[in-house]
Formats: C-alpha cells, structure tokens, sequence
C-alpha cells in the first residue's frame, strides 16, 4: 500500500483546527520550521502534540541554526515579550520591505536586526557568504514573525466562535435598543463586528514575502523526500507557486480532483484523532484509489499532451464517493465546508520551481508536481 505524504506551504505551523483538516487525505502532513527542536521537549512541554507524537505530523528545518538557536529564540522571546519597546525598530523590519534585493535598504534590515541582537554582528564569514547567511536569518526572522502573528489570530478566531448568530441576533437587538446612547467608537458590538470581518483577511504585500522567506529556507538544505504533493490553505501563495510554474513551462495547470473537506475541526486532540482515524478507516478504499491513481500520474514521463480526464477519467466518482464519506462522518451544519483543489503541474518538479533557473536537476527529481489548494 503506498503512502501519500504532502508539504505545506508557506506557514511554518497551523492552527490545529485547520491543520487537522487536512489530515484526512494524506497519512502526513510535513511543515519547514525555522528553527529546529531541541530534543529535549516531553509531553507536558507546551510544544508537545498528539499528532507530531504519533509521526501523522512532522516538521523539518532543511538548514538547523546550531550553536546559534539560543541566541535566535531569544531575539524572537524578546520581540514576543516586548513588542513596545521593539515597535519602532520592527516597524522597518516589516514583512513588506523584506522582498527588497542587496541594496543599501537591505543593508538597513540587517542593521536594525544587528541592533536587535545587542550591536552583535551576525555572521563573521567571506562577504558572499556571509550575506547568504544573512538573508537566511532574514527569512527564518520574517517565518517567526509571522508564526506570532498567526497564533495570536487563531487564538482570537477561537474566542469568536463562541459567539453563535443567536447571540449575534441578541447582541443586535441589544445595539438597537441602545441606538442614541453612544457613539459607534464606543459600541463593543461594532468593534467585534469590525474584528470579526478583518479576520483572515490577507495583509497587503505579506503573503508574498513570507512565500520568498518559506523559499529561502526550503532551499538553505535537504528534506527527508522530494515531496510531489504540496498543500497550501492561502490562495495568494498558490498563485504565486501557479505563476512560477507557467512562467517556467509555458502552459497552465490541469485541474484533477476537487473534493470536500471539513472547514474546521474545533475538538479536543484525542477527539479529533479519533474522527480521522474513523474517516481513514471507513474510507481506505476511496483513499487507497486516489493516493494509487495520483502516484501514477506523477510517476509518468514527459507529457506532449495534459488531458485531465485521459489522466484521471474516474475524478467524478472518486470526488462523489469522498464527498459522501465526509457528509456522513463531518455534517456540513457542524463542521462546515471547504474544498481541496487538486491541481497538476505537468512538467516541472515542484522541487524546480523553487530552485534558480540555472540549477541543475536533482537525481530524485519527479517529472510532475500537485498542488492542493485548500479554499472556501
């Protein structure tokens, strides 16, 4: 039985009741870090989880820090711990600027985050060498960052689902009869209100830095596999990687499979667990079938001509039999509804399309690439 394993991009970490979502198709789940593990964490440690224990989700960092970890997870507990002070300084350290190529408002970047680290100099190699090491700090610096900002949405996301469109109804029975009393900048309601629509909406000009940050890393070292299957819930970041592969093949991508999943999966670990476990179980045949027909797509040789239907001519009954699977295991009025988008790449590695142009190609280079595009 062959396995089916997928690289998520370009987030480091996920919120559990997104994460656990996408664990339904493949049997793992990996995700770059940028920093690595220390070896030394148990299971009461705040990093422990279930599904990293049990190997269903696992992390890698393609290039470790070393001797240098300490010294980064304290420039980062210190930006997490004292935003205000470091407010001005971050405010040019914005994921943003980041993108800028080896000019003297780079060299302003590497300064403030020198000035972060007590007036230390980063690197002390050859010039050349030393900026690539940089720019790797740079990006792993960019991926923390965006890790925080993360949890802390997630964290209020979580808050907000308590409210349910009851309360919501309440609340703005409530609003009316107060109409008159306050001003709009001090009704609570409208402030939720306005958080609430803002939530998960992108920030300006940051997907695409943090993608040139998760690229940086990727390529800074070597992965247990070459993995075919990357998974991605941010569209921007899919256009990015779908953009790159046109530019490089010349052609547009194939459409595969489009399946339903879960939206989310607010459970507690071992509750969730248990529902995927159940899904995997009463459905290895569907999963079996597609993980079996992907892998032969993939394992194919140079394709003159890309026919999604030639390619994969069952798609409709394979969709149709998943999608029944996940109404009967995960009802829609409770776990609510996204679709995964599976997309070939024929022709061009996933692995090539991060690497420079003039790389040379890699021995387990696959021919062909999928991307899975999580979406509402």
């Amino acid at each position: 039985m062959q396995s089916l394993n997928s690289l998520y991009f370009p987030q480091t970490a996920l919120p559990r009741h997104q994460r656990n979502c996408l664990l339904l198709l493949p049997d793992t789940l990996h995700f770059l870090q940028p920093v690595e593990p220390s070896g030394e964490e148990t299971d009461d440690s705040p990093d422990s989880d279930l599904f990293m224990e049990r190997g269903i989700c696992q992390v890698h960092t393609p290039s470790p820090l070393g001797m240098d970890r300490d010294r980064f997870l304290g420039l980062i507990n210190e930006i997490r711990t004292r935003k205000d002070s470091y407010a001005e300084q971050l405010s040019n350290l914005t994921l943003a600027n980041l993108s800028k190529t080896r000019d003297s408002g780079e060299q302003n970047h590497l300064a403030i985050m020198t000035n972060l680290l007590d007036g230390q100099a980063l690197h002390n190699r050859e010039a050349e060498e030393e900026y690539q090491s940089e720019k790797l700090w740079q990006a792993r610096l960019v991926l923390a960052l965006a890790e925080i900002l993360d949890q802390e949405e997630a964290e209020l996301a979580m808050n907000l689902t308590d409210i349910d469109s009851e309360e919501f109804a309440l609340f703005q029975e409530l609003r009316g009869e107060m109409e008159g009393e306050a001003g709009d900048e001090d009704d609570p309601f409208a402030e939720l209100l306005r958080i609430k629509a803002k939530m998960g909406q992108p920030r300006p000009g940051t997907m695409q830095r943090r993608f040139q940050a998760w690229k940086t890393l990727y390529n800074s070292g070597t992965l247990p596999e070459n993995y075919w299957l990357w998974t991605t819930c941010e569209e921007e970041a899919a256009d990015i990687l779908l953009s790159n592969y046109e530019a490089q093949s010349g052609q547009l991508s194939a459409p595969l499979l489009l399946l339903d999943l879960p939206e989310q999966m607010y459970l507690r670990e071992e509750d969730s667990l248990k529902h995927i476990q159940a899904f995997q179980k009463d459905g290895a045949a569907i999963r079996d079938s597609i993980t079996e027909k992907l892998t032969a797509i993939i394992k194919q040789g140079h394709l003159d001509h890309v026919d999604p239907v030639a390619l994969l001519p069952d798609a409709g009954i394979l969709a149709r039999d998943w999608n029944d699977l996940i109404d009967y295991h995960f009802p829609e009025e409770r776990f609510g509804r996204r679709k995964l988008d599976l997309q070939l790449l024929a022709n061009v590695s996933l692995n090539t399309l991060l690497r420079a142009p003039s790389a040379s190609r890699q021995a387990n280079d696959i021919c062909h690439g999928i991307l899975a595009l999580c979406k509402e």
